[in-house]
Protein backbone atom coordinates (compact mmCIF):
# COMPACT_ATOMS: atom_id res chain seq x y z
CA UNK A 1 0.00 0.00 0.00
CA UNK A 2 1.34 3.40 -0.93
CA UNK A 3 1.61 6.17 1.62
CA UNK A 4 -0.23 9.42 1.12
CA UNK A 5 1.49 11.34 -1.67
CA UNK A 6 0.99 14.57 0.27
CA UNK A 7 2.68 13.29 3.43
CA UNK A 8 6.25 14.30 4.13
CA UNK A 9 9.15 11.89 4.23
CA UNK A 10 10.12 13.24 7.65
CA UNK A 11 6.57 12.85 8.94
CA UNK A 12 6.37 9.29 7.68
CA UNK A 13 9.73 8.46 9.27
CA UNK A 14 8.54 9.89 12.56
CA UNK A 15 5.33 7.83 12.50
CA UNK A 16 6.86 4.54 11.39
CA UNK A 17 10.34 4.55 12.95
CA UNK A 18 10.87 7.35 15.47
CA UNK A 19 7.69 6.63 17.44
CA UNK A 20 6.70 3.18 18.60
CA UNK A 21 3.24 1.68 18.11
CA UNK A 22 1.90 3.54 21.16
CA UNK A 23 3.22 6.93 20.08
CA UNK A 24 6.15 6.87 22.48
CA UNK A 25 9.83 7.68 21.96
CA UNK A 26 12.03 5.25 23.89
CA UNK A 27 15.11 6.83 25.43
CA UNK A 28 17.45 4.53 23.48
CA UNK A 29 16.10 5.99 20.24
CA UNK A 30 17.61 9.40 20.86
CA UNK A 31 20.00 8.82 17.95
CA UNK A 32 17.05 8.58 15.60
CA UNK A 33 16.83 12.36 15.59
CA UNK A 34 19.49 12.01 12.89
CA UNK A 35 16.99 9.96 10.92
CA UNK A 36 14.49 12.80 11.13
CA UNK A 37 17.00 15.35 9.84
CA UNK A 38 18.16 12.91 7.18
CA UNK A 39 14.58 12.39 6.00
CA UNK A 40 14.08 16.14 5.55
CA UNK A 41 17.35 16.46 3.65
CA UNK A 42 16.48 13.50 1.45
CA UNK A 43 13.10 14.97 0.60
CA UNK A 44 14.77 18.23 -0.40
CA UNK A 45 17.22 16.26 -2.55
CA UNK A 46 14.43 14.24 -4.20
CA UNK A 47 12.58 17.48 -4.92
CA UNK A 48 15.62 19.05 -6.56
CA UNK A 49 16.00 21.73 -3.88
CA UNK A 50 19.49 20.64 -2.82
CA UNK A 51 22.35 18.64 -4.31
CA UNK A 52 25.83 17.60 -3.23
CA UNK A 53 29.25 18.64 -4.52
CA UNK A 54 32.31 16.85 -3.14
CA UNK A 55 30.37 15.84 -0.05
CA UNK A 56 28.97 19.33 0.62
CA UNK A 57 25.28 20.23 0.43
CA UNK A 58 24.40 23.04 -1.96
CA UNK A 59 20.95 24.67 -2.10
CA UNK A 60 19.10 25.65 -5.28
CA UNK A 61 17.95 29.26 -5.03
CA UNK A 62 15.06 29.45 -7.49
CA UNK A 63 12.52 27.13 -5.85
CA UNK A 64 10.68 26.71 -2.57
CA UNK A 65 8.97 23.57 -1.19
CA UNK A 66 5.32 23.77 -0.14
CA UNK A 67 5.97 21.99 3.16
CA UNK A 68 6.64 24.51 5.92
CA UNK A 69 9.21 22.43 7.79
CA UNK A 70 11.15 21.75 4.60
CA UNK A 71 11.00 25.42 3.73
CA UNK A 72 12.54 26.32 7.08
CA UNK A 73 15.33 23.81 6.56
CA UNK A 74 16.02 25.10 3.05
CA UNK A 75 16.17 28.70 4.28
CA UNK A 76 18.68 27.66 6.91
CA UNK A 77 20.87 25.92 4.34
CA UNK A 78 20.71 28.89 1.97
CA UNK A 79 21.54 31.38 4.70
CA UNK A 80 24.57 29.44 5.96
CA UNK A 81 27.73 31.50 5.56
CA UNK A 82 29.77 28.48 4.59
CA UNK A 83 29.20 25.15 2.90
CA UNK A 84 28.65 22.22 5.23
CA UNK A 85 29.08 18.53 4.61
CA UNK A 86 26.13 16.14 4.66
CA UNK A 87 27.19 14.88 8.11
CA UNK A 88 27.39 18.42 9.46
CA UNK A 89 23.88 19.21 8.24
CA UNK A 90 22.48 15.90 9.53
CA UNK A 91 23.84 16.74 12.99
CA UNK A 92 22.86 20.41 12.92
CA UNK A 93 19.30 19.82 11.74
CA UNK A 94 18.70 16.97 14.18
CA UNK A 95 18.44 19.61 16.90
CA UNK A 96 14.80 20.63 16.84
CA UNK A 97 13.82 18.14 14.11
CA UNK A 98 11.43 16.30 16.42
CA UNK A 99 9.72 19.53 17.47
CA UNK A 100 9.47 20.80 13.89
CA UNK A 101 8.01 17.59 12.46
CA UNK A 102 5.69 16.83 15.37
CA UNK A 103 4.24 20.34 15.07
CA UNK A 104 3.38 19.62 11.45
CA UNK A 105 1.75 16.29 12.26
CA UNK A 106 -0.22 17.88 15.10
CA UNK A 107 -1.40 20.64 12.75
CA UNK A 108 -2.50 17.97 10.25
CA UNK A 109 -4.50 16.21 12.96
CA UNK A 110 -2.35 13.08 12.77
CA UNK A 111 -0.84 13.38 16.26
CA UNK A 112 -1.96 14.92 19.52
CA UNK A 113 0.40 15.46 22.42
CA UNK A 114 -0.56 13.44 25.50
CA UNK A 115 -0.57 15.45 28.76
CA UNK A 116 2.64 14.87 30.69
CA UNK A 117 2.31 12.49 33.59
CA UNK A 118 4.81 12.43 36.43
CA UNK A 119 6.87 10.47 36.98
CA UNK A 120 7.67 9.38 33.41
CA UNK A 121 8.28 5.65 32.96
CA UNK A 122 11.99 4.83 33.10
CA UNK A 123 13.65 4.99 29.68
CA UNK A 124 10.74 6.73 27.96
CA UNK A 125 10.07 10.31 26.99
CA UNK A 126 7.52 12.22 24.92
CA UNK A 127 4.14 10.67 24.34
CA UNK A 128 1.61 11.22 21.57
CA UNK A 129 -1.68 9.70 20.58
CA UNK A 130 -1.72 8.71 16.90
CA UNK A 131 -5.15 9.84 15.71
CA UNK A 132 -4.75 8.33 12.23
CA UNK A 133 -3.39 4.89 13.02
CA UNK A 134 -4.24 3.75 9.49
CA UNK A 135 -1.69 6.20 8.11
CA UNK A 136 1.03 4.82 10.37
CA UNK A 137 0.03 1.28 9.43
CA UNK A 138 0.24 2.17 5.73
CA UNK A 139 3.73 3.61 6.16
CA UNK A 140 4.91 0.56 8.11
CA UNK A 141 3.52 -1.78 5.44
CA UNK A 142 5.16 0.23 2.68
CA UNK A 143 8.59 -0.34 4.23
CA UNK A 144 8.37 -4.04 3.47
CA UNK A 145 7.82 -3.58 -0.25
CA UNK A 146 9.94 -0.54 -0.95
CA UNK A 147 12.79 -2.26 -2.78
CA UNK A 148 10.99 -2.07 -6.12
CA UNK A 149 8.91 1.02 -5.45
CA UNK A 150 9.30 4.78 -5.82
CA UNK A 151 12.45 6.72 -4.95
CA UNK A 152 10.63 8.19 -1.99
CA UNK A 153 9.70 4.84 -0.46
CA UNK A 154 13.18 3.48 -1.17
CA UNK A 155 14.61 6.46 0.70
CA UNK A 156 12.26 5.90 3.65
CA UNK A 157 13.03 2.19 3.85
CA UNK A 158 16.77 2.76 3.53
CA UNK A 159 16.71 5.33 6.34
CA UNK A 160 14.75 2.96 8.56
CA UNK A 161 17.13 0.08 7.80
CA UNK A 162 20.23 2.17 8.51
CA UNK A 163 18.86 3.56 11.77
CA UNK A 164 17.56 0.24 13.06
CA UNK A 165 20.91 -1.42 12.38
CA UNK A 166 22.97 1.35 13.96
CA UNK A 167 20.70 1.87 16.98
CA UNK A 168 20.76 -1.87 17.56
CA UNK A 169 24.53 -1.84 17.85
CA UNK A 170 25.23 -3.35 14.44
CA UNK A 171 27.28 -1.69 11.75
CA UNK A 172 25.30 -0.82 8.66
CA UNK A 173 26.88 -1.82 5.35
CA UNK A 174 27.20 0.83 2.67
CA UNK A 175 26.83 -1.94 0.09
CA UNK A 176 23.11 -2.24 0.80
CA UNK A 177 21.17 -2.76 -2.44
CA UNK A 178 18.92 0.21 -1.74
CA UNK A 179 21.92 2.50 -1.33
CA UNK A 180 23.18 1.60 -4.79
CA UNK A 181 19.82 2.47 -6.34
CA UNK A 182 19.70 5.98 -4.86
CA UNK A 183 20.89 9.28 -6.27
CA UNK A 184 24.38 10.43 -5.17
CA UNK A 185 22.92 13.12 -2.89
CA UNK A 186 20.50 10.74 -1.16
CA UNK A 187 23.19 8.08 -0.84
CA UNK A 188 25.55 10.53 0.85
CA UNK A 189 22.81 11.72 3.21
CA UNK A 190 21.91 8.12 4.07
CA UNK A 191 25.52 7.21 4.79
CA UNK A 192 25.88 10.31 6.99
CA UNK A 193 22.75 9.40 8.97
CA UNK A 194 23.98 5.85 9.60
CA UNK A 195 27.37 7.16 10.76
CA UNK A 196 25.81 9.73 13.10
CA UNK A 197 23.46 7.20 14.69
CA UNK A 198 26.30 4.72 15.10
CA UNK A 199 28.50 7.34 16.80
CA UNK A 200 25.62 8.28 19.10
CA UNK A 201 25.26 4.65 20.14
CA UNK A 202 29.00 4.32 20.75
CA UNK A 203 29.04 7.45 22.91
CA UNK A 204 26.14 6.11 24.98
CA UNK A 205 28.19 3.02 25.80
CA UNK A 206 31.14 4.99 27.16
Amino acid sequence: MQTDATSSLGGDFMLAVYLDGQGRVPGYRSGLGFGLSGAMLMELALGGFIYTVDGYIVAVHDAQPHDRALGQVLVRIRSSRKLRTTSQWVRALSVGAHKRLSAGLIAEGVLVRTPRRWPLPAGWARRYDVLHSERRAAVVRSLGGAAHSSERLIALAALASACWAASGGREWSESEAMLRSMSPACAQILTAVAACVWLAVLSSWT
